[in-house]
């Protein structure tokens, strides 16, 4: 009898949405990316990403939404927490990507002060 287990303590979707991030490793190394979400969940997000952060690593990262309605500004999605996982693709790398788990999440949607704030860790 095959029997799946579990593990995830949130039901993930499927979403696709552009990604900025960057994260700090164990070493104080600074990096900087992009991608796009293969799935979120409340309790983290699944990036596609040809930059792989190292796993354990923190990460900072604005996921944009497309507007809700004419002339809105974009919904975003700020989201802080720690590599737990990275996958590569040696015959797709755009296939290879990295999943977070979240220690904060902060909804942004529906201001008009843009100021940049960008997630830097």
């Amino acid at each position: 009898m095959n029997t799946l287990v579990q593990l995830r303590e949130a039901v993930r979707y499927p979403l696709s949405a552009s990604v900025l991030f960057s994260c700090e490793d164990e070493r104080g190394i600074h990096l900087k990316g992009a991608g796009v979400t293969r799935d979120m969940s409340t309790k983290g997000v699944f990036v596609y990403s040809m930059v792989l952060p190292a796993k354990n690593a923190s990460v900072d990262m604005e996921v944009a939404f497309p507007p809700l309605r004419e002339n809105a500004p974009p919904v975003r999605i700020h989201v802080r927490g720690r590599i737990v996982r990275t996958e590569s693709n040696t015959v797709d790398p755009v296939q290879g990507g990295f999943a977070v788990t979240s220690e904060s999440t902060i909804l942004r949607g529906g201001e008009h002060d843009d100021s940049g704030e960008g997630g830097s860790c």
